[in-house]
């Protein structure tokens, strides 16, 4: 139930901090291709476990997702993995059509990037969320934009 699409996609390394990156999406309604090249500014660019309260946190300890089936019920998966080993990164961006292909319109900004070399993630089955739990998810989630907000 998770909003995936077919896709070819390649990454080629070139030397130890350079990845180069393209998607394009196969089959989906509205087309979709990114192409970049990826740089770690490498280990004297590591980022200390990110704290609760920091943007790095927020964008990436995440411990479950959540979707819907055809029906509209509300399914979450659980996730474990230790904290993300991040370091700073950089990219020269030379197309992402994906943002565009869902209405959004990325502000004029450089991005903020991290990267990380590995990490094991488990995921669990999705299950799923009992109505009063639903109620209770739409909360949360008001209550993590707001949260963002204030980031």
């Amino acid at each position: 139930h998770l909003p995936y699409y077919w896709a070819r996609m390649s990454v080629r390394h070139h030397g130890d901090r350079d990845l180069q990156y393209s998607s394009e999406r196969l089959f989906a309604p509205r087309p979709a291709r990114f192409r970049a090249v990826y740089r770690s500014l490498g280990p004297t660019h590591a980022l200390e476990q990110s704290m609760p309260g920091s943007i790095e946190y927020f964008l990436t300890e995440r411990y479950c997702l959540y979707t819907t089936d055809s029906r509209g019920e509300l399914h979450r998966g659980n996730i474990h993995h230790l904290p993300w080993p991040l370091e700073r990164a950089e990219a020269e961006i030379e197309r992402n059509d994906l943002p565009t292909a869902h209405g959004i319109r990325l502000p004029d900004v450089p991005p903020l990037l991290h990267y990380a070399r590995e990490l094991t993630v488990y995921v669990w089955s999705l299950e799923r969320v009992p109505l009063m739990h639903t109620r209770l998810s739409a909360a949360a989630a008001v209550a993590t934009k707001s949260s963002l907000r204030n980031l």
